[in-house]
């Protein structure tokens, strides 16, 4: 099935047709996915059970935040291109569904696959007579797509795979903060299906993108995935390693990084230093794919590193500040919430923890950041929000950067200013260190020794 030049059944199908696409799930997956599909010209139906969330989306209000967005989805539902529903009906007449439901991590590492298992028996019920692909978009293990997903429609459906309905893995590969860029320009796509008609409806489907395409084994794509995730996240670690010998030598990382990155072997993307890695897919990702090899009974002793690595780095920044003051009593401002900068989430952000420890250990924390503190205002109502960067640092006794949103990239004075001699510590070295110094400023970073 490797062919990643193309088929010889593209020609069958009319090159510009639209199809009629049901995607299950509104999350950040599946959102960015209908939005970019009906902006194409394809007609899409957005499926979810919470009505409060179909309800948003049907008055132009994404679920979640991304720049353009909102602007993008309005232009969706005015031109008649996508609708919101609570039920599964679009099925019926759908050439394909995309199922992009959440697989949340489990204690363990391993995934629930409790919302894969409910969209895939929601299909099966829902199956008319004509062929219909559906492709799973969610981030799922090696034999996900066949077993469960495969194993469901047949199941309930009595259809054959491959001749009542096909099946297919079409992995994302989104960026939070740039996810609608990285669907309407992407490096590359990956297509993972075991039958012709699938391959043809895929390949027609992506045809307007241009970009590599892949194809590939189902089990491969779903790898292929994994693979990529991991490998980001192991460069992100082995940056974060370097970085900490780095501080203790006097040594900049990012003149270290630099120099790497120049080799076309290396790359220079994901070679930055700061308070580790978070978000919905690379710690939910390494922890599965480390969990599928126990079971298998391979050792991941590089996913085990580069997991500790992260681990000790996300709380990294409050231990510098706690080597520099107590922090009973003390305001403890916090630029930044969500794990990084253009997206509102705030799962497994280093924010988290560091709110955490600074309760703890007795300060009081204010916080400001341009998207998430709604999503942060869920789990901790307890701390104050600012309306602003300046209002939150007002008064600080110290303040800790977590995501280097635009608006924070200010003057080393401005800084200087607002906090006076309180100390500044940044996970992202928004500023030039010798500015900072000339300016009075008390500026730490990670991964910038003292020289």
């Amino acid at each position: 099935m490797h062919n990643p030049t193309g088929s010889p059944y593209k020609n069958r199908m009319q090159r510009d047709a639209t199809m009629k696409i049901s995607v299950i799930g509104t999350g950040y997956v599946g959102i960015i996915s209908a939005v970019g599909l009906a902006n194409l010209g394809h007609s899409v139906t957005c499926i979810d059970v919470d009505k409060e969330k179909i309800a948003k989306v049907n008055k132009g209000m994404p679920p979640i935040y991304e720049a353009g967005l909102q602007e993008q989805l309005q232009s969706a539902l005015s031109s008649g291109k996508l609708v919101g529903k609570t039920d599964y009906a679009s099925i019926s007449d759908a050439d394909l569904v995309l199922i992009c439901v959440g697989t949340p991590s489990l204690e363990d590492g391993s995934m629930d696959m409790k919302f894969v298992r409910a969209a895939a028996a929601q299909v099966a019920k829902n199956l008319s007579g004509k062929f219909t692909v559906i492709a799973v978009r969610s981030t799922v293990v090696p034999g996900t797509t066949e077993q469960i997903v495969g194993g469901t429609i047949k199941s309930i459906s009595g259809k054959i795979t491959g001749e009542g309905f096909g099946l297919a893995m079409v992995p994302e590969f989104l960026k939070e903060g740039s996810a609608l860029e990285d669907f309407n320009s992407p490096q590359r796509i990956i297509i993972g299906c075991n039958d012709e008609k699938t391959r043809a409806l895929l390949e027609q489907l992506h045809s307007r993108l241009n970009c590599p395409k892949f194809f590939t084994g189902i089990k491969t794509a779903e790898m292929i995935k994994y693979a990529s995730n991991s490998f980001l996240a192991a460069k992100i670690s082995f940056a974060n390693e370097i970085a900490s010998m780095c501080e203790k030598m006097g040594i900049d990382i990012d003149d270290v990084m630099d120099g790497v990155g120049m080799d076309s072997r290396i790359g220079n993307k994901f070679l930055v230093a700061g308070c580790g890695f978070g978000g919905s897919c690379f710690p939910k990702d390494v922890k599965a794919l480390m969990y599928a090899a126990n079971v298998l009974g391979v050792r991941p002793i590089l996913l085990n590193s580069v997991m500790e690595v992260n681990k000790k780095q996300q709380a990294k920044l409050v231990g510098m500040l706690a080597s520099h003051m107590d922090v009973q009593g003390k305001t403890v401002a916090l630029l930044g919430l969500a794990f990084k900068e253009g997206t509102d989430d705030v799962r497994e952000s280093p924010a988290l923890i560091a709110i955490e420890r600074l309760l703890a250990a007795g300060a009081k924390v204010r916080a400001y950041d341009p998207a998430a503190m709604q999503n942060m205002g869920k789990i901790f109502p307890q701390i104050q929000y600012a309306q602003s960067w300046a209002e939150c640092l007002k008064g600080a006794d110290a303040a800790l950067l977590i995501s280097a949103w635009k608006e924070f990239y200010k003057p080393a004075q401005e800084y200087k200013k607002a906090l006076g001699n309180a100390p500044f510590f940044d996970a992202r070295r928004i500023l030039d260190a010798h500015q900072a110094k000339k300016a009075g400023l008390q500026y730490y970073c990670i991964g910038r020794g003292e020289k």
